[in-house]
Formats: structure tokens, sequence, C-alpha cells
């Protein structure tokens, strides 16, 4: 629906990074912590996924975005 709407209209008007930004940060602090315990595949995988995402969003914020909002 976002990445729809971002796309359909070529702006991000009424978008904000910031809480893409924040779900990138904490799908990573996710991934180091799931690193850290034995035995994590599954909290591992799912925010390998998540990375991939919020990636994608933050990717598609920035080719949309205006010059000011970069």
């Amino acid at each position: 629906p976002t990445f729809y709407r971002i796309f359909k209209k070529k702006t991000t008007d009424g978008f904000q990074s910031v809480p893409y930004v924040v779900a990138l940060f904490s799908a990573m602090l996710w991934i180091y912590y799931a690193i850290l315990k034995a035995n994590a595949i599954l909290l591992i995988s799912v925010n390998i996924v998540g990375c991939f995402i919020e990636s994608a969003y933050i990717f598609m914020y920035i080719l949309y975005a205006p010059k000011k909002a970069k």
C-alpha cells in the first residue's frame, strides 16, 4: 500500500522517512541480539526480511522525495 501510493503519485508528500529508518535500526538490533544468542535462526531470518523491506522503503523514499526532504 505505501509502496504503491508513493510509486503511483511519484512523490513522498505526506510520508516521513523517520519511521522507516527506526524500523530498520530496530531490525538490525534484533539481528545483532540473535547472533549473540544461540539457536536463533528464526529471529535472524525474520529480521533479515525486515531489513530488506525497510531498506526498500527507504530507497523508494529517497528516490521520490523532494530535494528538501532528502
